[in-house]
């Protein structure tokens, strides 16, 4: 799968008149995959912030992710080893 940056160099180059076997050689693709994304540019994917893991009281030792004072969890002092 390519990024968006590397579908818009892409397009860049056949804007400029080099062919699908050219672009492949200068980026390294193979030209099927030039090719697919000359067709549909909007399969590249978009990736958008993850979500935050979900944050439930634990006892100290089990909850790895509350080291420090977070919104659902009412701890509010870091963890001791």
């Amino acid at each position: 799968m390519l990024r968006r940056k590397d579908v818009q160099e892409i397009e860049k180059l056949k804007r400029q008149g080099l062919s699908i076997r050219a672009i492949s050689r200068l980026t390294g693709y193979d030209r099927k995959t030039i090719r697919k994304y000359l067709i549909q540019p909007e399969a590249v994917p978009e990736y958008g912030p993850r979500p935050a893991p979900p944050c439930t009281p634990m006892t100290p030792r089990e909850c790895k992710s509350c080291i420090w004072k977070c919104r659902t969890c009412e701890r509010t002092t870091p963890r001791r080893y």
